[in-house]
C-alpha cells in the first residue's frame, strides 16, 4: 500500500474514533477548547506549533486551519486527531527523556536522527546565534540544558526541547531532542517523530529567511 493510502486510512480510523468519543472529556485532557454548534456538532480548537486548528466533529470530521491559505496536510490532521484521542491529562513529570527512551522509540531511532536531529544539526550546528534568532521568533523559551537550548510548546500539553552543544577544535557540534516523559501519554511514538520533524523544519524555513 502506498504511503498516501496509509495516511488516508490512519486519518479515517482516527475520525471514526472521534465520532464516538466523549469529546468534552477528550478536550479537557488535551487542553483544547470546545464550542457546541447548534444542530451541527462541535468545533474543537487547539494550537499546533503556534497555529490554530479547528476539528469540526458533526456528520463527519474535518480539520481546518482558519488563517491558512492552503489545506491542512494529512500528517497534521492525523497528529491532531491522535493527540485528542490519546491525551491523558497528566501534568509534566519534570523528567526529560530522549526519543530512544520512548516505548518502541529504538525501532524508529535511526530514522528519527536522519529526519530530525541531523537536519537541525546541519542547519544550526555552526550557527548557534541563528538558532537563537529563529527560536525566539517561533516563541520558544530559553533553557539551560545545553550550550544553546530552547523549549517549544508544540501542542497544549506537549513541549519539546532542542539542544545544541557548540563544537571546538577537538569535538564537532552535537544536538539532541528532549521531551518530558509525560509525552508518552499524549502521542504515539510515530507522531512524536512527526511533530519533532515539523518543529525542526519550521525552524529551518525561518533560518533560510534570516540569511
Amino acid at each position: 500500500m502506498a504511503r498516501i493510502d496509509d495516511y488516508k486510512e490512519s486519518f479515517r480510523l482516527a475520525t471514526q474514533q472521534l465520532m464516538t468519543a466523549n469529546l468534552h472529556h477528550r478536550v479537557r485532557h488535551a487542553g483544547a477548547e470546545i464550542t457546541v454548534i447548534e444542530n451541527a456538532g462541535v468545533d474543537i480548537r487547539l494550537p499546533l506549533l503556534g497555529e490554530d486548528f479547528i476539528v469540526r466533529v458533526g456528520a463527519e470530521v474535518e480539520v481546518v486551519a482558519p488563517v491558512r491559505d492552503g489545506e491542512v496536510s494529512l500528517p497534521e490532521k492525523i497528529l491532531i486527531c491522535h493527540y485528542l484521542l490519546r491525551a491523558s491529562g497528566d501534568p509534566p513529570t519534570g523528567k526529560l527523556i530522549t526519543f530512544r527512551q520512548i516505548p518502541d522509540g529504538h525501532f524508529y531511532f535511526d530514522a528519527f536522527q536522519r529526519r530530525t536531529r541531523d537536519p537541525f544539526l546541519a542547519t544550526f550546528g555552526t550557527r548557534p546565534e541563528l538558532f537563537d534568532r529563529c527560536a525566539e521568533l517561533l516563541g520558544g523559551t530559553r533553557m539551560a540544558t545545553a550550550d544553546v537550548a530552547w523549549s517549544f510548546q508544540v501542542l497544549p500539553q506537549v513541549t519539546l526541547q532542542l539542544c545544541l552543544w557548540k563544537g571546538d577544535e577537538e569535538f564537532p557540534p552535537e544536538a539532541n531532542v528532549l521531551m518530558d516523559e509525560s509525552i508518552i501519554g499524549y502521542l504515539p511514538v510515530e507522531d512524536i517523530a512527526v511533530v519533532s520533524g515539523m518543529l525542526v523544519y519550521r525552524l529551518m524555513a525561518m533560518a533560510r529567511q534570516q540569511r
